[in-house]
């Protein structure tokens, strides 16, 4: 099998950022960044690459045309949640309550039916992996080390009791693992270093997976907080967000370069299972 890459998007406002949790932020919705996902969704169809963006439901309203717009490209729609809320705490029923209506709601908005699913924060309990089943999804995207309950697929991509998880690319350090995915390391690591780390990676390994946030690639201002926020974490909201796009592209190419090839999760899934 050839190796494969995975370009995904978290689709949620600028204001769902954690680290903007009770702080006092000017919560403006000009700044909520709906516009960048349509500007992915460009992006990526210009490398004819098939991404698949993780709907927050309650974004919906904010960039409908721009989701719209990224199923005509071929994108695939997968659900994230209903709030941007953790879901540690749910119980299965009141988890299922919220995929029924998070389902109900993108099938009325945009036409589509999700089978992919992301937990928000990287946040879950076991027993709601049962739940995405009943409820017709195919695949996960949230468990960042699968245990031994996993089984392994391909590369990154594992299986349990029929649902795929796509876990993210992580980089092993002794005391520290660090997520080579996302999470604002391509933006604090670039140039030469970036493709350093990535080369040395990629060849190891057979899948790539990408996530990032609207916000990121948002190439101006965006409101930081004064007070109640640490300053790792404004370098988090505001470092090279004007060039996150460039480094991505050059990603993508470094990811050719080294024979991988681009797929979206569910079209994986749906290939594995004929």
């Amino acid at each position: 099998m050839n190796k494969l890459a995975f370009l995904t998007m978290d689709v949620e406002s600028y204001f769902d950022t954690s680290c903007l949790k009770n702080t006092d932020i000017d919560r403006d919705q000009k700044y909520n960044c709906a516009e960048e996902v349509l500007t992915y969704a460009k992006f990526l169809a210009k490398n004819n690459i098939k991404g698949t963006f993780f709907v927050t439901v309650d974004f919906i309203k904010y960039c409908k045309e721009y989701l719209l717009e990224a199923i005509s490209l071929g994108h695939e729609i997968a659900l994230h949640c209903l709030t941007h809320q953790s879901y540690k705490n749910f119980t299965k029923e009141e988890f299922k309550q919220e995929l029924v209506e998070s389902k109900k709601i993108i099938k009325e908005e945009l036409g589509v039916e999700p089978v992919g699913f992301r937990f928000p924060r990287w946040e879950y309990k076991k027993e709601l992996f049962d739940v995405l089943l009943e409820e017709g999804f195919i695949y996960d995207s949230s468990v960042i080390k699968p245990n031994k309950s996993f089984k392994k697929d391909f590369g990154y991509i594992y299986v349990r009791n029929g649902l795929y998880e796509f876990a993210p690319n992580i980089w092993k350090f002794p005391f520290k693992t660090v997520l080579l995915s996302g999470g604002g390391f391509y933006r604090f690591l670039k140039g030469k270093s970036m493709s350093r780390v990535l080369r040395k990676h990629i060849k190891k390994h057979d899948t790539f997976m990408i996530y990032f946030h609207p916000f990121e690639i948002h190439k101006g201002y965006l409101p930081v907080p004064k007070r109640g926020i640490l300053q790792v974490q404004k370098k988090y909201l505001t470092k090279n967000r004007d060039v996150y796009l460039e480094s991505i592209q050059k990603m993508i190419n470094v990811l050719k370069e080294n024979g991988y090839r681009f797929s979206n999760m569910k079209e994986y899934v749906l290939a594995k299972e004929k």
